[in-house]
This record gives C-alpha cells, sequence and structure tokens, in this order.
C-alpha cells in the first residue's frame, strides 16, 4: 500500500473554512480553526494562502472577543428575574447582539471561502 500524503496548504484553509461554517452550529470548531491557521501560518507558502489563514484568524479573534462582550449583557440575569424590565431588556439585548454576531460570522466565513474558490487574496 502506498503511504497517503500529507494534506496541502489549500486543503487547509478548505477545512478551516468548512470548520468556521460548522462552528455556526457547534461552537468548538473556531478553536480548532483558529489554532490550525496560527500552525500554517509560520510556514513558507503563498501570499494569498497567508491571506487567508490571517482572515480565518481575525474572524475567530473576533468572533470570541465579541462573544465575550456579549456575554456582559447577560450579566444583569443572575439577579434580576426575566419577569421584571431590566431584566426582559437584557435578555433580549443579549439575544439580539448574539443574532448580529452569528451573521456577522457567517458574512466573514461565506466571504472568504468565496475568494478562497477563486484562489484570489482576502483582505
Amino acid at each position: 500500500m502506498a503511504a497517503r500524503t500529507a494534506l496541502s496548504q489549500q486543503q487547509w484553509v478548505g477545512i478551516n473554512y468548512g470548520l468556521m461554517l460548522l462552528s455556526l452550529l457547534l461552537g468548538i470548531g473556531v478553536l480548532i480553526a483558529l489554532w490550525s491557521s496560527y500552525h500554517f501560518l509560520n510556514q513558507n507558502q503563498d501570499v494569498w494562502i497567508r491571506s487567508h489563514h490571517l482572515w480565518i484568524m481575525r474572524s475567530c479573534v473576533g468572533l470570541l472577543g465579541l462573544l465575550l462582550i456579549n456575554s456582559l449583557l447577560f450579566i444583569p440575569l443572575f439577579w434580576l428575574p426575566i419577569t421584571q424590565g431590566v431584566g426582559y431588556y437584557c435578555l433580549l439585548a443579549g439575544a439580539g447582539f448574539a443574532a448580529l454576531i452569528w451573521l456577522w460570522f457567517l458574512y466573514r466565513s461565506v466571504r472568504g471561502l468565496m475568494l478562497w474558490l477563486k484562489n484570489k487574496p482576502i483582505y
């Protein structure tokens, strides 16, 4: 049997974009895509592949940062019941902001994937 060759850099970019799209449903794919892009960014490769690895890293770090900020909107729910006005507004603001974060990450994932399929750099 022949030994299987390692995945190319282009295939890893595609896998990372797939993980970004999958993380919209599961969540853990963000950390794997972030680690993988960081790992492959330090290797010799074409400029357009490096730009995609940077795009994936910026998107994943941005998502984690925005989710951290979004969690601050839910802090008052520890001592305010949702039936009170302030608790209700905190819940609505947190859910609305989470929906915007989800749409932003979906946009970044699809835009990067489309430009990767066209073999163009992304900035």
